[in-house]
């Protein structure tokens, strides 16, 4: 429900009061139309409340969450609660342009499906004095999302879409700061346009990036890989987890060697075996299979068990063969482990996705709901 509001501007804020005056006062001089600003608090006490009251401004509101923190819940707060036909999102910190929002405003009338304000296109510029490190932690941010987009600053807090694409969202689970690449992925946006902006240095208050950010970013990234490529998200942990298995049975073989060097290799080998089964299987129901992990862990060890029988029983006998060979016994054990594997990679992972840990599928998007909510705004044109 609209409200006969055009555009809903939603700024969350932790620690901002020294900017909310002249950020209102710059995004109601760009606007002609209709418009509201949200500012979502997680509870800075910082006199936050005492400024948006002081402002006197009606369509201006002010969200304070008590037992929330963090940017993306408060940025889905503020989306929940927007009464606008085209969203915006924007910092607190004056360093996006509200003079830009116009601009997105048309790419959106246009028939974009979202639209990020954007550093790197032509006509856009960061400040001097960003810092050679923060345009390299931007420049590797952007390269890790581009399995998810061709955009150029998908990394950018600054961005805009119509109400119908909200409304598509599906299985939203942000982590850290970065919304507007979760909302383009799970929205399926297809048609998404860069508008330049010069991006400024804050003038009041610090910097909300650290370490901890970053950290939640790479996360973040996980999760998306997980729900839009599951397959890809679970074969190849599978594969570094069997990697890091050779090195469990080299490493075991080895040390029973120099503990009973005068002992047969067979007994050496199958209780390397073992343990390494009980290692990969439990590295592989937390990175390879992390969705089924509620199930019966009993029963799927018995399983992982009696799907890695043959491979394994090809690792150990072929470790034996060579050690018999006079090769080496931690290079038996690396050479038959690598025989193993070859030979169970694809198997092992095929029948633990399928018989012992289910299928994830792809996430979805609900285009239906676009549809509906296209035709209603035909209807009340």
């Amino acid at each position: 429900m609209s409200d006969g509001i055009r555009i809903s501007v939603i700024v969350p804020t932790y620690e901002e009061a020294g900017n909310i005056a002249e950020l209102v006062q710059r995004i109601d001089a760009s606007l002609d139309v209709e418009h509201e600003i949200i500012l979502v608090d997680d509870d800075s006490q910082d006199g936050t409340p005492e400024v948006v009251e002081g402002l006197g401004l009606a369509h201006v509101r002010l969200l304070v969450r008590k037992d929330e923190r963090g940017l993306s819940g408060a940025v889905l707060r503020g989306l929940a609660e927007a009464r606008g036909q085209t969203l915006v999102v924007m910092d607190a910190d004056l360093s996006h342009p509200p003079e830009a929002i116009v601009q997105m405003q048309a790419a959106i009338s246009d028939g974009a499906d979202f639209v990020v304000g954007s550093r790197y296109v032509p006509g856009g510029s960061t400040e001097d004095g960003w810092g050679f490190l923060r345009w390299v932690n931007s420049m590797v941010a952007t390269v890790i999302a581009r399995p998810f987009t061709t955009v150029r600053d998908p990394m950018s807090g600054f961005f805009a879409m119509p109400r119908s694409v909200w409304t598509d969202a599906t299985d939203l689970d942000p982590v850290g700061y970065k919304i507007a690449l979760e909302l383009m992925v799970k929205c399926g946006c297809t048609d998404v346009r860069e508008v330049p902006i010069h991006f400024s240095t804050r003038r009041h208050g610090e910097s909300k990036l650290s370490l901890r950010v970053q950290l939640e970013f790479l996360l973040h990234i996980v999760k998306l890989m997980r729900w839009k490529f599951p397959g890809w998200s679970s074969l190849v942990p599978f594969a570094l987890v069997g990697l890091s298995g050779m090195g469990v049975y080299v490493g075991l073989l080895s040390a029973a060697g120099a503990i009973w060097p005068d002992a047969s290799t067979l007994p050496k080998a199958i209780g390397a075996a073992l343990v390494t089964i009980v290692w990969n299987f439990l590295l592989d129901r937390r990175f390879a299979f992390w969705y089924a992990r509620s199930g019966s862990v009993f029963g799927q060890f018995l399983g992982f068990l009696a799907i890695c029988a043959i491979p394994v029983t090809i690792n150990i006998l072929a470790t034996v063969w060579l050690a018999e060979d006079t090769m080496v016994t931690p290079l038996a054990a690396a050479v038959g482990s690598l025989i193993g594997s070859a030979a169970g990679l694809l198997f092992n992972w095929l029948m633990s996705r399928w018989l012992i840990f289910g299928r994830k599928t792809p996430g979805k998007v609900n285009k239906a709901k676009r549809e509906v909510s296209a035709k209603s705004s035909c209807k009340g044109d």
